[in-house]
């Protein structure tokens, strides 16, 4: 079969050379989006890896709700931490890894080398001959063949989403294969960031089980660690894999260093904040800004045995938390009671009451980017918005972007009388205190359907505000399972949402998030409801950008878009991130330029020294 297929090759190659050929770059250890990577093939370790961490020792950190499945590739249950391959696994490696101290490279780990066609319409790999499944089965071209037929066919429908730009693959050698992308796919560099992110699933474990299903059976994988004990629901223990097949590779120097992680939920998050205090757990990522300023002063602390520090995050932010509308509801299809509920949002009191002011306003839906809107449109963002003139409000050309910004003390008057007036142009009137339609009486009322604690502290003093305008917004509190499945089938009023990006946008969670063909797919992300062409065209040009210009260009004339037709009302998103730990651990330096988060638990080590004085100071504190 492989003579076949290399005779066929050779022969169309000799078209090619006779009627047009398309280039390739030369095979290579990494791929960047702009420019070149900047580690050479022969690099010892990346920069922020210590290659002299020790190894050993055992971290335990907490989670919060609970998980009923260990299937990433379902789209069902709840998935345990630290397993979906799409956000962060620490059980299964891709064609490539992303480093830490650039925009947007990629180095191969699964893959040896990578090869990009001049055109985009297709990405070539070498697989790696010495990669194996933790049961010891080499990874093979019949594991990745099998994985893209799966993904294609029986995964999850956000797993097939995933892959709607690939139109085939094809094996080119005993150890080589390429990804052909459909003819209608953007042909840009996100589309090899899409097959970088490949994650092969081992064919001789799953040929008898389906993909699709939630399951909690640990899943054979072939990343550093592996789970060896699972109590359904409440804990899942990690096991760093000593013949870990990667394990001299470059780019896992320094990297990986604990034995052992055991993660264990927790359904209440005071309970769980008063085992870290305890010492039950050892290093939290708290994003909780009163938690942080409030929780943490404690005897421990005071003694230099534990630390809550803040550092800034290289990578863009997004939306970092907003009130979401659903729009598919009649009562959100009108952009006037929308902007009268934004204005009746009092986010600088909430920020100084309950943040201690450790947010900024979400002023822009892709925070800390090239992509945030600035002022007023530029001529270039004029040019893509003209076309759509008609379909947008005014504001989107002749306001800068930022919102009305209220007194930290006191009830914002102001911004509720302009609600007022909004919501008597849209004909909801006040009769004995309660607001109704006019023409048919009906009050105007709908549901918060949250979560988390920290939700209802945002969204109390609103609810209140809203009561003060005759309208009635209850709160209901909803176990996080429930939560998951109602957000999946778009069965809510309104809700908290974070609108997560990149400093390099992915396509597909652009459209996912944004676009009018996932407004009403199940599973999708565009919990607002989206269906709005000049959003459709945006994302599009974005997607299809060429240089890093023309993408922030498109992307701020789509964050105006965005802001002013008032889908979502912006909150904030803290000024630094926080990392809370007792203080037996060795780390880099947190915070780097492009560091996307403080690199736990991947590049942190147990440091004895530390180690034995925190143990003996908490051993202390209990006896005392």
């Amino acid at each position: 079969m492989f003579n076949r297929v290399v005779t066929l090759d050779i022969l169309f190659g000799l078209f090619l050379l006779v009627g047009g050929s398309v280039h390739a770059s030369e095979p290579s250890h990494g791929f960047a989006y702009f420019g070149e990577p900047k580690y050479p093939a022969d690099m010892a370790h990346f920069d922020y890896a210590n290659p002299n961490a020790p190894k050993g020792g055992t971290t335990r950190v907490p989670g919060l709700g609970a998980f009923n499945n260990l299937n990433p590739f379902a789209d069902r249950g709840t998935l345990s931490h630290y397993m979906d391959p799409r956000i962060f696994s620490i059980v299964h490696d891709q064609l490539m890894m992303q480093s830490e101290d650039e925009l947007a490279t990629y180095y191969g780990r699964l893959a040896e080398t990578i090869e990009v066609a001049d055109d985009y319409s297709w990405v070539a790999y070498t697989l790696r001959k010495n990669a194996y499944w933790h049961d010891g089965v080499p990874v093979t071209i019949d594991d990745i063949l099998w994985s893209f037929d799966a993904y294609k066919n029986k995964a999850g429908v956000t797993w097939r989403a995933a892959f709607r730009d690939i139109e085939r693959i094809e094996q080119t050698g005993p150890w080589s294969f390429k990804f052909h992308f459909t003819e209608t796919a953007e042909k840009t560099r996100q589309l090899i960031i899409q097959t970088a992110t490949f994650t092969p699933l081992p064919k001789h474990y799953y040929e008898n089980r389906r993909i699709d299903e939630t399951t909690m059976e640990p899943p054979l994988s072939n990343g550093p660690y592996r789970i060896v004990e699972v109590d359904p629901g409440y804990k899942v223990i990690f096991e760093r894999v000593k013949d870990y097949w990667a394990k001299d590779l470059a780019n896992t120097q320094g990297m990986y260093n604990f034995d052992r992680l055991d993660l264990t939920y927790f359904f209440d998050e005071n309970v769980m904040l008063q085992a870290f205090r305890a010492g039950v757990f050892d290093y939290y990522r708290e994003q909780n800004e009163k938690n942080f300023h409030t929780e943490y002063n404690f005897e421990a602390r005071r003694k230099g045995l534990f630390k809550a520090e803040t550092y800034i995050m290289g990578g863009a932010y997004g939306m970092h938390y907003s009130v979401a509308f659903n729009t598919r509801k009649p009562l959100f299809k009108d952009i006037r009671v929308r902007e009268a509920l934004t204005l009746a949002y009092n986010f600088e009191w909430a920020n100084r009451i309950f943040w201690h002011n450790g947010l900024a306003r979400n002023n822009s839906f892709f925070v800390r980017s090239g992509l945030r809107a600035r002022d007023l449109p530029s001529k270039e963002e004029l040019a893509l918005l003209e076309p759509y003139r008609d379909q947008l409000p005014e504001r989107v050309f002749t306001q800068p972007v930022p919102l009305p910004e209220n007194s930290p003390f006191g009830r914002n008057r102001d911004t509720l009388l302009q609600a007022d007036t909004l919501l008597r142009e849209a004909g909801w009137v006040v009769k004995d205190l309660v607001r109704v339609n006019e023409e048919t009486g009906e009050p105007l009322a709908f549901e918060f359907v949250i979560s988390r604690n920290e939700f209802e502290l945002m969204l109390t003093p609103f609810v209140d505000n809203l009561k003060r305008l005759g309208i009635h917004a209850p709160l209901r509190k909803i176990e996080n399972n429930l939560m998951v499945n109602r957000l999946r089938n778009y069965d809510f009023d309104a809700t908290i949402r974070k609108y997560y990006t990149f400093n390099v946008p992915i396509p597909a969670r652009l459209r996912s998030q944004y676009t009018s063909q996932y407004a009403d797919r199940p599973n999708m992300t565009n919990y607002v409801g989206i269906k709005n062409p000049a959003v459709d065209f945006l994302v599009d040009k974005i997607t299809n950008a060429t240089t890093e210009d023309e993408m922030n260009t498109a992307g701020r004339a789509l964050d105006r878009v965005l802001l002013w037709n008032f889908y979502v009302i912006p909150d904030g998103h803290p000024k630094g991130r926080h990392a809370c730990y007792w203080d037996r651990f060795g780390h880099p330096p947190i915070g780097d330029e492009y560091m996307r988060w403080s690199g736990f638990p991947n590049v942190w080590w147990i440091d004895e020294e530390k180690n034995a004085r925190v143990n003996a100071g908490i051993a202390e504190m209990r006896a005392d």
